[in-house]
Formats: structure tokens, sequence, C-alpha cells
């Protein structure tokens, strides 16, 4: 890589971080309700055509900090590949059948987010509960560009389970 380009690639990290360091732990999405949001299935874009793998729980406490975990694993059809993105679970939205999480990217599987740029990057996972349930994928986008977790689209079939609360 050009050192010019590697240098603004660099400063457009650091920038980053600067500015969306303090976005990694997202404000709390309501008025501190607890909430707990589990996500465990396939994201399908037709059946058999299954392109990732998501394992997520999340809980929001009354005093609206929010934990939890997240890993999505990349498949091909219905086998999992060796590729994996990590993160923290740091919002939660849960309203009937509806659920949104937050998480930065923090490790990826084979390790591609330098150190300097972990959180830096974060998604939107968005489920709805029904007949078929459905899922969406926001981002990834720079953590500081997310206000809260209000629910995003859902436009692809999801094959799991969904556990709101």
């Amino acid at each position: 890589m050009n050192i010019r380009i590697r240098r603004a690639v660099t400063a457009i990290g650091i920038s980053v971080i600067a500015v969306g360091g303090a976005g990694v732990a997202v404000a709390p999405a309501s008025a501190e309700k607890p909430a707990m949001l589990d996500i465990s299935g396939d994201l399908a874009i037709a059946p058999g055509v299954h392109l990732l793998h998501i394992e997520a729980h999340g809980d929001r406490t009354k005093s609206g900090e929010t934990s939890g975990t997240y890993v999505a694993t990349v498949m091909d059809g219905r086998n999992r590949l060796p590729v994996q993105v990590k993160g923290p679970v740091t919002c939660i939205y849960t309203k009937g059948d509806t659920g949104s999480l937050i998480y930065p990217i923090d490790a990826t599987s084979p390790d591609l987010v330098p150190a300097g740029l972990k959180g830096a990057y974060a998604v939107q996972i968005t489920v709805r509960k029904g007949t078929p349930d459905m899922v969406g994928v926001m981002g990834p986008m720079a953590t500081s560009s997310f206000h809260g977790c209000e629910p995003g689209t859902t436009p692809f079939t999801f094959d799991g389970k969904i556990g709101l609360d």
C-alpha cells in the first residue's frame, strides 16, 4: 500500500476513534426499562441460501446498563465458514414482536481489525417475530453514527429462534 494512502487511512481511523470513541457505549434505548434479547439462527435470502449465522444475547438492567455478546459467522448456503465478527452488545431495543441491538466490532476471525480501530465501527441487527421471522442488518458504520437502537428494516428471512423480553 502506498505510504500516503496508509497515512490517510491511519488518520481517518484515529479521527473515527477520537470522534466516536465515546460512542462505543451507546446510550440506553429507552427509559431504563429492563430488557433481554436472544437471537440464534440464520439470515437467509432464499430457501437454503443462508448468508449469516447470528448468535447474540443482550440484557439491559433497570439502571440502563447494557451487556451481552454477539458473534456472526459467514455462511455459504447452509455451511458455516471460518469467518466471524464479534463484539459486545451495547444497546438493546425491545417492543412487542421487535428487537434490535447494536454491537461495536471488536474482533474478527481471521483477525482483520487493527488494534486502533477496535470498536470504531458497529453493526445493528433488527429482528421481528412473525410468519416467517425476519431480520435486517445495518452497517458496519462508524459507531458514533448510531444514536440509540431504534429498529431498522427487516428484509430477510430469519431461520432460528428469537427471544424478546
